[in-house]
């Protein structure tokens, strides 16, 4: 299991009231992540460790006891909610950059004026417990205020805000779907829970209609804008990302991030030249970000730069040897420079990492076609339309060695599935006619024209 699996496991411990536990595995975790990190957490465990000689010497009732325990829970909670991002910024390959959330809001205003000695305004004192880090108080406060004022929205929003702190998705996705109930038009509290859809929940359509409705409501509000750009390239929406992205470069609202944000979305309109200029900006910002020197050797593979690309995705993959589709197109570079040794390594590594990637088992079926060993080929592009069976360039390439072994009615059976699939498919075409023609005079036209 890796770190980024074992932070989010934690809070189910915690939300089993497993804290200690998951306190002392937390720490465990962030020894090898981030000093000041792991300060917080050993800040915690003696908290923890205080609070229960205290109850152990009865200097604490159980109900101090329980209110102190929720805190410490709270404040692990949040802790592992900042651990998770950290390393999911850091993992640019798979999440290129995460949402933005607007915290910054100022503090509520008080409903009425509190006279000296009386109580405050118990949404004015849940909002500064959260400031300070009471969450426990936080929540029990401004739960206690809705309960008194159903219908305030601000409290509704500040609950969400603090869920949203804590890393519990669902509860802040509803404190922000019930804000929006009374105020629809709250665009800080859209483009909220737009970013949570995106980034924790993977619910990249309703993201991009949160981000969207937001700048409906506020069109000049950029932490928006910038969201909207990045759920769109999500969704392979990219001509719309890059337009998002180019208002964001014009405001310099995270010019470098959205500059490399842009290249990544560049390489997909097929703008190579304007990509590799955004990448060039993005990159001297954060150099050890993969996405963006496995999309600067995109652009040089399709230029057909082939050995320019394999460097620009050598430093991709030592970054995150995790990406099975870098490494197919590196593969595929060293494929059409007849390296075909290197080329295997890495169409084998793909599909270790994804097993039902087709491409990469095409290309390693080509390897072994152009190695001369065609049952080993014909395996391994099997394999390949088992895992997609709307490849029409495995069946055409299995249509040729069919060819090849003199075996017509293959090859018609696998050139017509492959023009089922793609009408255009050049070379089915040319061994469908092949093959028809051979069994038409018996094998003798392959002997005189082969």
């Amino acid at each position: 299991m890796d770190v980024l699996q074992s932070l989010l496991t934690l809070k189910d411990r915690i939300r089993k009231s497993e804290t200690e536990e998951a306190l002392a595995e937390l720490a465990g975790l962030l020894e090898n992540m981030d000093a000041d990190l792991l300060d917080e957490a050993y800040a915690l465990q003696q908290q923890m460790n205080l609070c229960q000689q205290q109850s152990r010497l009865n200097l604490i009732d159980y109900k101090e006891y329980s209110i102190q325990f929720s805190n410490i829970s709270f404040s692990t909670l949040r802790l592992i909610t900042v651990a998770v991002k950290q390393l999911q910024n850091k993992q640019h390959s798979a999440v290129p950059s995460s949402g933005i959330s607007v915290t910054d809001d100022a503090a509520p205003q008080p409903v009425s004026a509190v006279a000296p000695g009386e109580q405050p305004d118990l949404m004015q004192s849940g909002y500064a417990k959260m400031q300070s880090g009471d969450y426990s108080g936080a929540m029990s406060d401004l739960t206690g205020f809705l309960e008194k004022n159903p219908q305030s929205g601000e409290a509704k929003y500040h609950l969400a805000n603090l869920y949203e702190q804590l890393g519990m998705w669902d509860e802040a996705v509803h404190w922000y779907s019930e804000t929006l109930h009374l105020s629809p038009k709250n665009a800080i509290a859209l483009n909220n829970r737009g970013t949570i859809r995106m980034d924790q929940l993977a619910d990249y359509e309703k993201a991009y209609k949160d981000f969207n409705t937001a700048l409906i409501a506020d069109p000049n509000l950029l932490t928006a804008r910038f969201n909207r750009g990045l759920s769109a390239m999500h969704l392979s929406q990219y001509a719309q990302a890059v337009a998002d992205f180019d208002v964001c470069i014009q405001q310099e609202f995270q010019t470098e991030t959205a500059a490399g944000l842009r290249g990544v979305c560049r390489v997909h309109t097929q703008d190579y030249d304007g990509s590799m200029a955004d990448l060039k900006i993005a990159l001297k910002a954060d150099p050890d970000n993969a996405s963006y020197w496995g999309s600067y050797g995109l652009c040089q593979y399709h230029l057909g730069n082939y050995r320019d690309a394999i460097e620009f995705l050598d430093r991709a993959l030592e970054l995150d040897p995790n990406q099975p589709e870098m490494q197919t197109v590196r593969g595929i570079a060293y494929y059409f420079l007849e390296e075909y040794d290197p080329a295997e390594q890495d169409f084998r590594e793909s599909v270790r990492q994804a097993p039902g990637y087709a491409h990469a088992w095409f290309f390693l079926g080509l390897v072994y076609k152009m190695r001369g060993e065609p049952a080993e080929a014909v395996k391994y592009l099997r394999e390949a339309v088992a895992q997609n069976p709307e490849l029409a360039e495995a069946y055409a390439i299995l249509g040729v060695i069919s060819y090849e072994h003199d075996q017509f009615d293959e090859t018609i059976q696998f050139c017509e599935r492959a023009l089922q699939i793609d009408p255009e498919q050049e070379t089915a075409k040319e061994f469908l006619e092949k093959a028809r023609a051979a069994k038409g005079s018996g094998g003798l036209w392959k002997k005189l024209f082969a």
